[in-house]
């Protein structure tokens, strides 16, 4: 199994986007010192199809806010932890202020390109989440396909590195999202909770949600029975909210 673990915003406003600063920290010291294997988000196509790791840790964060430039940067370096980064690229040097964004989510600072080219030169990767973070269900599929490339080609241009890997906002996809995704990318993330196999998407790739995870002593049980029953209840009631 490989735990995507899926971090939005580091602060401490205690929105379901949020993970206060000090639980990352924590949560990356436990990493460290129960030895877990961190891949990078990259390397999971590869160790699926072969079926050749047990219990590896991927870290990713949706949106791009600029606190984790502040608060992850220095943690990941520490630790040598590779992550992945999905922008929103539109709204970069801007706020979370995109279309759609539910009144109760609060409007934060987001990257700025000479931060992403600085994280890009320490190790982090980056991958789109579409421009301007629209269902894109909703969309025609040019207007889709041109939320996707546009975005990869952005991401490519500031850092000099590929963008292979997307995230789809708000967790929306069909198999005509999924189709275009193929199209531009390697791989694709979704919000659906979980731990990616061998029997996983490659274009739908489960993750954990780590609003559900900040405790310490269910995050130091990462892989355990337990936590995997938890996981699986937790799913059961967001479908049962999503009916």
């Amino acid at each position: 199994m490989i735990a995507i673990l899926a971090y939005h915003s580091l602060d401490d406003s205690k929105s379901v986007l949020s993970t206060p600063p000090a639980v990352f920290v924590e949560q990356m010291r436990i990493l460290h010192d129960l030895g877990r294997e961190v891949i990078s988000l990259g390397q999971v196509p590869r160790e699926c199809a072969h079926r050749r790791r047990e219990d590896a840790v991927v870290i990713t964060f949706d949106d791009g806010f600029r606190n984790v430039y502040e608060h992850a940067l220095p943690v990941l370096q520490r630790y040598r932890f590779p992550a992945t980064v999905f922008l929103v690229t539109d709204y970069c040097e801007k706020t979370n202020s995109w279309p759609g964004q539910p009144a109760h989510i609060k409007q934060q600072p987001l990257l700025r390109w000479s931060e992403v080219r600085e994280m890009s030169n320490a190790g982090v990767a980056f991958g789109s989440h579409t421009r301007t973070h629209p269902d894109l269900r909703k969309l025609a599929t040019q207007k889709a396909a041109e939320e996707l490339a546009g975005s990869k080609q952005v991401i490519e241009d500031v850092t000099g590195q590929p963008a292979d890997a997307f995230a789809y906002p708000y967790g929306a996809y069909d198999g005509e999202v999924m189709r275009m995704a193929r199209a531009h990318f390697q791989l694709a993330c979704s919000t659906v909770l979980g731990f990616a196999t061998p029997e996983s998407d490659l274009f739908a790739l489960e993750r954990l949600d780590m609003y559900y995870l900040q405790s310490p002593a269910l995050f130091r049980r990462l892989f355990s029975p337990a936590l995997g029953a938890y996981v699986s209840a937790r799913r059961a009631l967001r479908r049962l909210r999503g009916h």
